[in-house]
């Protein structure tokens, strides 16, 4: 590895910007480049340190620099942010990101670049919850148009379609034949929508069921297809985290805390991270506490017992954060799930 330059690049649609440092961290080169010139100029520097943002197109770029025999380092956005000295502008963000990479702070960690197995399961959760929310957006649209004539469509998609015949075929209602062919129109798309939502959910548990890691992962308690091919999505073989604590708080799962003069105080979890995936973990999470009935094993012996000091919603959490955890250890040693007995 080349370690006398190191190059940093802002990416984009079109326009890159692209700095090139020597070893003493002098800037040799700073300029805006199209994507051509941009793959010429790196292919100049050899077994370069190449660090950019993790942002759109990131991974693509990383996998293709790697090919190339670079080292990539993927920093997260928010960090080079606060390292941005001046205005915002191209220039000063590969300066910004120069000084991430070059820092001594080990709480600044790269993010891994996805593989292309674990790219396909990412965009295929994202086309997913997609078509969750344009579900949602036209079942409020049905609700909203009903409101204006008097009628009251239930929460819930499967209440609103099992009310939705008899609405428009209620002769008594203020819905005028415009109003009913609006709304007819919108539940027209809206069981568009959900068998394109059911298709994708299928479509992601047959990839997970077909992966060995997925079938190591759904056997942990809460873990379904779903969340075990996030899991894989997000973490890969979780070589990036040096403990099971840190894949926890890059999801957000951990206690925040704050304080001066020797006094700290514990706040809520962080919310840091995939919100999406921690979504999935908190649910399975959720189902896990309310199951546990008379089971005898160890791990519901624990939150039997933690559901005598804490809240309800606290002991979910701690649930989820125990299976990340416990995730993270089989994604780094290969491992199975092993039930552990009380």
């Amino acid at each position: 590895m080349n370690k006398n330059i190191t190059i940093t690049i802002d990416l984009a649609k079109t326009i890159f910007q692209v700095a090139v440092f020597n070893k003493s961290g002098n800037v040799t080169l700073n300029k805006a480049v199209n994507e051509k010139n941009m793959r010429k100029l790196v292919e100049k520097y050899p077994e370069a340190d190449i660090y950019m943002e993790a942002c759109g197109s990131s991974h693509y770029w990383g996998r293709y620099f790697q090919k190339l025999g670079h080292f990539v380092g993927l920093l997260p956005a928010q960090i080079v942010a606060k390292f941005r000295t001046g205005n915002k502008s191209d220039k000063n963000d590969v300066l910004a990101i120069y000084e991430v990479s070059q820092s001594k702070n080990n709480n600044i960690h790269l993010i891994p670049i996805l593989t292309l197995e674990q790219q396909d399961i990412s965009i295929m959760h994202t086309y997913r919850e997609g078509c969750k929310k344009q579900r949602n957006q036209i079942a409020s649209r049905i609700r909203g148009i009903g409101l204006e004539y008097g009628v009251k469509f239930p929460l819930g998609i499967n209440k609103l379609c099992e009310q939705m015949k008899d609405t428009l075929e209620d002769a008594t209602n203020e819905l005028t034949t415009k109003g009913r062919n609006i709304i007819n129109k919108l539940y027209g798309e809206l069981k568009i929508v959900i068998a394109l939502l059911v298709k994708a959910t299928k479509d992601i548990e047959t990839i997970a069921k077909n992966n060995s890691v997925c079938q190591r992962l759904v056997k942990l308690p809460g873990i379904a297809w779903l969340g075990a091919s996030m899991l894989f999505a997000k973490f890969g073989n979780a070589s990036h985290f040096k403990r099971g604590r840190d894949a926890s708080a890059c999801l957000g799962l951990v206690p925040a805390h704050t304080g001066t003069g020797g006094s700290v105080r514990i706040l809520g979890i962080t919310k840091r991270g995939d919100v999406y995936l921690r979504s999935l973990l908190v649910n399975g999470a959720r189902a896990v506490v309310i199951h546990i009935k008379d089971k005898n094993d160890k791990l519901s012996c624990w939150i039997r017992e933690l559901l005598t000091r804490k809240s309800f919603n606290k002991v979910v959490v701690a649930v989820a954060n125990k299976m990340v955890r416990m995730a993270t250890a089989m994604l780094k040693s290969g491992n199975e799930y092993r039930q552990a007995i009380a």
